[in-house]
């Protein structure tokens, strides 16, 4: 098990990584992304953007951020958006969708034992979020997940905290497709 924890682990550092540099410029190529109302998804942020979908995923994509569908491994992936700034796409917020909660866990774990000086952290964004935050690099960064119908949204962020009024207003609009 220790063999298989380690290997999802570097397997998610490596989507996570993967991820991020994909989405360095242009438009997500998807005919299933869908625009969307231009108002905030959470009334108590001032986050503006519209809403996008790709695959199983609805989300408020901000107007100073991009989606990217997919990831590196399959880039039709409908359970896998990535949310990142236009001008900086190191900054982003990466939502998997994952059918076990023990998958969803184990990406936590992970991210904790690799990361010195990692808090847990539960936090309320539409649902309630649980999992841990950490500074890397000076930046802030956490990894957590959410119940949604069965299954289980994975967040994983570089460049925002879990109270940032961008986290709260991405993970307050989130809809997952209950699976087939």
């Amino acid at each position: 098990m220790k063999k298989f924890t380690k290997i999802a682990a570097i397997v998610m550092a490596l989507l996570l990584c993967c991820a991020a540099f994909a989405s360095c410029g242009g438009d997500n190529g998807s005919s299933d992304s869908k625009g969307g109302d231009t108002s905030s998804a959470a009334a108590d942020t001032s986050v503006s953007g519209k809403t996008e979908t790709w695959g199983n995923i609805t989300v408020l994509v901000p107007d100073d951020m991009t989606l990217k569908g997919g990831n590196i491994l399959d880039e039709k992936n409908p359970d896998v958006v990535n949310i990142s700034k236009k001008d900086n796409a190191t900054n982003y917020i990466l939502i998997t969708i994952n059918d076990s909660e023990d998958g969803a866990k184990s990406g936590v774990k992970s991210t904790k034992e690799a990361n010195k000086g990692s808090k847990d952290v539960e936090f309320e964004a539409g649902e309630e979020w649980e999992g841990v935050s950490y500074e890397y690099s000076g930046s802030p960064a956490f990894q957590a997940y959410a119940e949604f119908d069965g299954r289980y949204a994975v967040a994983q962020s570089f460049g925002f905290a879990t109270d940032d009024d961008v986290t709260k207003a991405v993970l307050s609009s989130l809809k997952v497709k209950k699976a087939d």
